[in-house]
C-alpha cells in the first residue's frame, strides 16, 4: 500500500515537473511571424524610395529600408543584413550573369501601399544565395530557386518564415512560398511556409519543386507547410526529413510527391499550438508516386 502511494506521489511530481519545464530552446522552435526577420525594435539608419544597386564584390548592405523599389545585386559575395523592403524584391540576376555568394540575414520583405498583382515576381531570387532568418509576409510570391542556366549555384534557406497571400489584382495567380524553376540544388532547414487563398483567388503550393522545369534536387529537414491544393509538391529527387503538414489545410491532399525519387522520407500531419509550434497528430507516408 505504501509502495503504491509513493509511486503515485512520484508520478504526480514528475508530471508537475514536466508541466513547469521550460520550452525547447530557440534552436528547436520553428520561426513565427513575430520571431523572424528584422530584430525587435530595429530601425533603419537609411531609408530610400526606389531601386538600390550594389555593384561592389563583397559589399555589405545593412540597416536599410527600401520602399517601392528593389535591391539589385550586381556583384558576387554580397551580404544583406537587417534590411526591410516594402513593395520590392532582392534580385541577384539583374542581367545575364548570376551573382553567386549572396547572403541575406535578419531581413523582412513585405508589401507597400501600392497594389499587388498576380504578375509580381518572387521577392527573393534567383539562385546562388543563402537566406537566414528572413521573413516574407503579405506578398503574392516568396522565394525562387532558379537560374541554373545562368550559372546560379545552390540555394540554402534557414530559420525563415513565409506567408504568401492573394494579390489585390488576381486573374491567373500561381503563388508559392518556395518555387523551383530551372532550379539548382536547394537545402531547407527549419522553415515555415504558409499559403493563404480565397475562394476567388487560389495559388499553387507553399512548397513547389516540380519535374519537367529544369530543377535538380532537394535536401529538406524541418519544414512546416500550410495551405494550397497540396501543401507540399515535389517532383525531383532528394531527401525529406521532419516535414510538418498542417492538418486539413489543403484543398486536394497533403502531398503531391514522386515518392520513387525520394528514398529518405519522414513527415507528420500536425496541428499548431498557441505559440505557432507544431503538435504531431499522425504520420504521413509517401504514397503518391
Amino acid at each position: 500500500m505504501f509502495v503504491t502511494r509513493d509511486l503515485t506521489v512520484a508520478a504526480a511530481w514528475i508530471g508537475l515537473a514536466l508541466a513547469l519545464a521550460p520550452r525547447a530552446s530557440g534552436q528547436d522552435l520553428y520561426p513565427t511571424l513575430a520571431s523572424a526577420g528584422t530584430p525587435p525594435g530595429w530601425t533603419p539608419t537609411r531609408s530610400i524610395t526606389g531601386d538600390y544597386w550594389v555593384r561592389s564584390a563583397g559589399a555589405i548592405v545593412e540597416d536599410l529600408r527600401i520602399t517601392d523599389g528593389n535591391l539589385m545585386i550586381g556583384a558576387p559575395n554580397v551580404t544583406v543584413r537587417r534590411v526591410e523592403i516594402r513593395g520590392g524584391r532582392i534580385d541577384n540576376v539583374p542581367g545575364d550573369r548570376c551573382n553567386n555568394g549572396l547572403v541575406i540575414e535578419d531581413t523582412t520583405i513585405t508589401r507597400s501601399a501600392r497594389q499587388t498583382r498576380d504578375t509580381d515576381p518572387p521577392v527573393i531570387g534567383i539562385g546562388g544565395y543563402t537566406a537566414r532568418n528572413v521573413k516574407i509576409d503579405n506578398v503574392p510570391e516568396g522565394f525562387r530557386v532558379g537560374g541554373r542556366s545562368n550559372d546560379c549555384g545552390p540555394v540554402v534557406i534557414e530559420n525563415s518564415y513565409v506567408r504568401i497571400v492573394p494579390p489585390d489584382i488576381c486573374q491567373d495567380w500561381h503563388g508559392d512560398g518556395i518555387q523551383g524553376y530551372d532550379g539548382p540544388p536547394v537545402m531547407v532547414r527549419n522553415v515555415v511556409l504558409k499559403l493563404v487563398e480565397t475562394r476567388a483567388c487560389g495559388g499553387t503550393a507553399p512548397f513547389f519543386y516540380p519535374d519537367a522545369q529544369g530543377n535538380s534536387s532537394v535536401d529538406i529537414n524541418r519544414m512546416m507547410v500550410e495551405g494550397g491544393g497540396y501543401p507540399f509538391r515535389l517532383g525531383m529527387t532528394g531527401s525529406v526529413r521532419d516535414l510538418k503538414i498542417v492538418n486539413e489545410s489543403w484543398g486536394y491532399g497533403p502531398i503531391d510527391v514522386k515518392c520513387t525519387l525520394v528514398p529518405t522520407w519522414s513527415a507528420k500531419i500536425v496541428s499548431i499550438d498557441a505559440d505557432g509550434q507544431p503538435v504531431d497528430l499522425r504520420a504521413q507516408t509517401c504514397s503518391t508516386g
